[in-house]
């Protein structure tokens, strides 16, 4: 991995903060309106202010690395000579946030050839920021304190899942631990618990996009865990080709554990 020294990361995340911002002043104003974009997800005039915070930000302190966000997709053309670049949600949880629900988030994440090597979560409503990447360790902030975090796993997992997504492929795979407990959050928070130690496992086999697990898989790789793709049992990895859709995928805490034999 490149250097990491480079990365402004106090500005960085303060930029995660304003974005934030943002997306609750939205809120707070009472705009929640919602249209269906092309590929039938939700956008909200928070999404649109919140990316345009983290595009002037990105561009006044990384103005050498080009973005790909949720609201402004670059065509594989060019992200194919792409070996550095941000990706960017500048609001996961968009359904959650549309429901009055609080665990939606700002995802920012750095992908070196390939792999996410850095990324930054932060939930607006509680104000905590998740900080992470494989070559530097993990952390949760709260304002300007930070604490390390490290996975945790215990048997029966503690297994994390989709408030709005637990199809039927899902279930049929957490029916092979049923002493498993399953917690129900929205957007990137599933990745950070995993990586703190409160949860163990997070299957995903409902569509994703790229933007959706970058910043958070960091956090977790940074904190001891794996994101895998389910069927190769392999590195989830970025920019592949001209699709933007993940493969269905298993965040864990432990990349060899025991839910790898047989589903769990």
């Amino acid at each position: 991995m490149a250097s990491s020294e480079w990365l402004p990361r106090a500005a960085l995340r303060e930029l995660c903060v304003r974005a934030g911002e943002a997306i609750l002043a939205v809120r707070a104003g009472g705009d929640w309106a919602a249209r269906e974009k092309a590929d039938a997800s939700p956008v909200t005039a928070a999404d649109q202010a919140a990316h345009d915070v983290l595009m002037a930000g990105l561009a006044a302190l990384t103005p050498e690395v080009p973005v790909l966000s949720e609201e402004a997709v670059v065509p594989w053309t060019t992200r194919r000579h792409w070996t550095r670049y941000w990706l960017v949600d500048p609001l996961d949880g968009t359904r959650e946030f549309i429901d009055g629900f609080d665990d939606f988030t700002v995802n920012l994440a750095l992908v070196e050839a390939g792999r996410t090597r850095y990324g930054l979560v932060h939930a607006p409503v509680t104000g905590t920021t998740w900080e992470g990447g494989s070559a530097l360790g993990a952390w949760r902030w709260q304002g300007d304190r930070a604490e390390a975090i490290s996975v945790a796993s215990r048997w029966p997992p503690r297994v994390v899942a989709s408030r709005a997504h637990l199809d039927e492929r899902t279930r049929a795979w957490l029916a092979g631990c049923p002493e498993a407990s399953l917690l129900r959050y929205g957007s990137s928070v599933k990745f950070c618990r995993i990586a703190e130690g409160e949860a163990d496992l997070y299957p995903r086999f409902a569509p994703t996009s790229e933007w959706d697990t970058a910043a958070a898989q960091a956090v977790l790789e940074g904190g001891g865990g794996a994101v895998l793709v389910a069927d190769t049992l392999l590195p989830l990895t970025y920019n592949g080709g001209e699709s933007l859709r993940n493969p269905a995928f298993i965040a864990c805490a432990e990349a060899q554990g025991r839910w790898r034999r047989g589903g769990l």
